[in-house]
This record gives structure tokens, sequence and C-alpha cells, in this order.
């Protein structure tokens, strides 16, 4: 028999884990849950699969017209114009062993839940920036307002910003928009411009700064999105797109008895449009 201290070197020294860390997504949900999105569930339980966005012309400001006393009214016709979207469904699984539930570290099923809430914002959100960009007159609609940087714009300025802003024409009121969308790629740009008021400075319980905006540019709020492509800038107003759900994401669980194991599943039911071309502006920056 051996003889002196007993040390760890005589041990079985088991392995030590802490707790599992989260999975960890790169970038944050930014347009979804502004108020640039109008959003709801009417499509509830009606049938199709088709969505249509019916709305108004506008009467022409020059048919308001001065007449003199005996003169009739020129008669208008008012005008209807329809939209469509298709609606999506999006979706994922896991499947999980009872085996690797009992003998791994943490919960792969409550893991798996969270990160499918995660992704469906995230598929919603890249999926409404793609519309706020995009040709709609093969479905009835139209193109946004856009404006394309000239030779020597290059870089993300309130002075290029004001040429997009410029393309609202009068309708132009900073209170009428929901944010400023720009790429990680233009934050340096954004922090060296001089008219930009970071967020930290606006104080405590400063209203006009909204959840996970960067701060102010001409007292319009400016959040980071990487699904807005860089070089690229979104002028959104309230309201300027839709969200319709036929079904919100719903979560599944189905045991597999003969396998044992458990798959997890995610649905979501949902069409997204821009409801008014007028109130989003793309602006492209030039190239370097």
């Amino acid at each position: 028999m051996a003889t002196g201290s007993t040390t760890s070197a005589q041990m079985i020294v088991p392995e030590v884990y802490g707790d599992m860390a989260q999975a960890e997504f790169l970038g944050q949900v930014k347009v979804a849950g502004s108020s640039a999105v109008l959003s709801d569930n009417t499509l509830a339980g009606q049938p199709g699969d088709t969505i249509h966005f019916p709305k108004w012309g506008t009467l022409a400001d020059s048919a308001f017209a001065t007449v003199a006393e005996t003169d009739s009214l020129v008669i208008q016709q008012l005008s209807t114009a329809d939209s469509t979207a298709t609606i999506k469904e999006a979706g994922l699984a896991v499947e999980v062993t009872t085996r690797s539930r009992l003998v791994g570290l943490g919960d792969p099923l409550a893991e798996a839940r969270r990160q499918f809430g995660i992704l469906a914002a995230r598929r919603v959100d890249s999926d409404l920036i793609t519309e706020a960009q995009a040709d709609e007159t093969a479905n009835g609609g139209g193109t946004p307002l856009s404006y394309t940087g000239i030779t020597g714009e290059v870089a993300l300025s309130w002075a290029t910003l004001v040429k997009g802003f410029a393309k609202f024409g009068d309708d132009f009121n900073p209170g009428d928009f929901a944010g400023i969308f720009i790429n990680s790629a233009q934050m340096v740009d954004l922090f060296n411009d001089p008219n930009y008021i970071d967020a930290s400075k606006m104080g405590v319980g400063a209203s006009v700064v909204k959840t996970g905006s960067l701060g102010l540019l001409g007292g319009i709020n400016v959040f980071v999105s990487d699904r807005v492509a860089a070089k690229k800038v979104l002028l959104l107003k309230n309201q300027a797109l839709g969200l319709l759900y036929k079904q919100r994401p719903i979560v599944e669980q189905d045991r597999d008895i003969l396998k044992r194991s458990d798959v997890l599943a995610i649905t979501t039911h949902y069409a997204v449009k821009r409801l008014n071309d007028r109130r989003v502006c793309v602006v492209t920056l030039a190239a370097s």
C-alpha cells in the first residue's frame, strides 16, 4: 500500500461545467416592432391565400378650382386601385432524443422554443425590409420614393438624407416618421455627423427617443439593422408597411415513442405589403 498524503492525483476528478450559455443571434428586430408597421390578425379564420389591399385614389388639387357665379361645376371621378400580396408560410423544426436530454447538459427543448421565437420575428422583419424596397407594379402596386446619391455622396450624412426627405415634398414632418433605418456599416458616418444627437445625451425619460434607437438625426430616430443592405437607407413613415397574420407563430410538440424522441416545430402564416408608396423613401449612397 502506498504511503504519504492523498492528493488530487489519486482521486477521480470529474469535469465541471458551468450553466449552458444561450445561443446568441447577430442583430435584432427593428422594423417589425416599429410604428412603421400596421399589424393585425384580420386574416385569421378567413379562407384564401391572396390578400387584396384596395385603396382610394386622390382627387387632384387642381380640380378644386375657382368658378364664376354662373359656371357649372366639373364633375370629377373618384378612382380606386387594388394591390395584392400572397400569404407566406414559414417554419422549422428540431428533433431531440430522450437519451440526449437525459445525459446532456441543459434543456434543448426550452432552448429550441426560445430560438424559435427570435427566428420568427427576424424572418418577418427581413420580409418587411424587402417589401419596403420592392417594385410592386406587377401586383397592382407601385414603387417607393427613392434618391440615389451623386458623386461624392458616399457616406451617410444629414446633407444627403435631406435630399431623400425632399422626395416627400410638403408632406415632410419629422413627427410623421417611424425612423431612419441604416446598416451597421454606416454607423461611423452617423456618429461623426454634427447633426446626430446620441440617445445617451437626451436625458432620462426623454420620450422622443424610442426603444432601440441610437439617437436622433434631424429630429428623427435612427435604427440599425443589417437586414438593410450596406449603402442603403430606409426612410419610413408611420404605418408605411402592413403585416397581416393568418396565423401568428405557433409552437407544436409531438412525441415519437418508437424513436424515443420529441419533435418541436414552429410555423406562422402571414403577408407583408407596402401600404403607401409615398410613405417610404429608399436612399442609395454613391459607390466609393
